[in-house]
């Protein structure tokens, strides 16, 4: 039998009587469908896209584009 693999989607906590918050149980969905990677495809296509947007940030920072406002340089 397959190793099931869950994810962790959130948090939920009830309330006591009085109000107050009682320790938080964490939500989980069962993972089907995972890569060889260990990522479902929606992860890969979510992981493609950031690495695509800090890739065009890094070439603008480097070669300095007036788009690229918030540009930090670090000592090395």
């Amino acid at each position: 039998m397959a190793k099931e693999v869950f994810i962790q989607v959130g948090v939920t906590a009830l309330r006591s009587p009085t109000g107050e918050f009682l320790p938080s149980v964490p939500l989980y969905i069962r993972a089907d469908n995972l890569k060889q990677s260990g990522l479902t495809q929606a992860e890969e296509n979510l992981l493609r896209d950031v690495s695509g947007l800090f890739a065009e940030k890094h070439d603008q920072c480097k070669s300095g584009k007036k788009e690229a406002t918030k540009c930090q340089t670090t000592k090395k």
